[in-house]
């Protein structure tokens, strides 16, 4: 502001001094009043001179900084250069990795949703065997094993006509199951329980037919000889005992086995007990 004064004040005297030398011009002062004019002119120059050496110190500064960010724009641009190249890799390379996790992501979350789908249906599953072991009665998706405890169950509470239903479900669902000639010699114990002498026959007959090799069919064998002689049939009676003793020499129900073919031959005679 100061400087633009000064300019303006150095403006005004040489336009007068201009105005003064012109043709034509009539200009009139004092000798006092022109040292006083001179020394202002002098005094102004000074300061002039020395504003005009502020600034030019100032502009030198002012080169010199722009030098050194000129240098800097230029070396800080080339290292730019290389950190940009560097950033596209790192971003490839995250591009990448983000890739391959939203995969990662999108197979747990396929997963998931399997697990989620198995186990519903698993627990809906597990619901309905709990349901049924608590009626005591099968579902439509009731397995092998639920079957067998189902009817076990049954037997045990002398519900046989229940029992003799639930084991003939597990024999036709699941007829090579392990368990298979155990329901088929249950539903002979059922029947005999039932006193149902001809059915109780027709399972065990069955028990040996389609399990010969099963450790209950000399059991089996047993129980029809005594189903028969409880229906009077007594050579028939004879004839299953006979095949314990014949297929299975070495049977837990040997000895009582010929016992009850002693006493059945015993009464042959007698038609209270057999019949002709």
């Amino acid at each position: 502001m100061e400087m633009n004064r000064w300019l303006r004040a150095l403006s005004c005297v040489l336009v007068t001094a201009a105005l003064s030398a012109a043709p034509g011009c009539f200009w009139v002062t004092t000798k006092s009043e022109g040292d006083t004019l001179r020394k202002d002119v002098q005094r102004l120059d000074t300061r002039v001179d020395t504003k005009e050496k502020q600034f030019d110190s100032k502009v030198d500064e002012l080169q010199k900084v722009l030098d050194d960010a000129t240098r800097l724009l230029k070396r800080n641009s080339a290292d730019l250069g290389a950190d940009v190249d560097q950033l596209r890799s790192d971003v490839r390379i995250a591009n990448g990795l983000v890739a391959a996790i939203n995969n990662q992501l999108a197979e747990m979350k396929a997963q998931l949703e399997a697990t989620k789908k198995d186990s519903e249906t698993r627990i809906a599953a597990l619901e309905a065997r709990l349901g049924s072991v608590e009626s005591g009665k099968p579902t439509a998706s009731s397995s092998a094993d639920d079957l067998w405890r189902l009817g076990s169950a049954a037997f045990e509470a002398q519900r046989f006509g229940d029992a003799v239903d639930i084991f003939k479900r597990l024999l036709q669902s699941y007829p090579t199951h392990d368990r298979a000639d155990d329901a088929q010699y249950f539903r002979g114990q059922s029947y005999t329980n039932l006193k149902d002498w001809d059915a109780a026959i027709r399972e065990y007959q069955r028990l040996f037919d389609k399990f010969p090799d099963s450790p209950l069919s000399d059991d089996g064998l047993y129980f029809a000889a005594l189903a028969a002689e409880a229906l009077k049939n007594c050579s028939e009676a004879r004839t299953y005992l006979g095949l314990i003793k014949q297929k299975f020499p070495k049977s837990n129900v040997g000895k009582i086995s010929e016992d009850a073919d002693k006493r059945i031959k015993g009464a042959l005679k007698n038609k209270s007990k057999c019949t002709p």
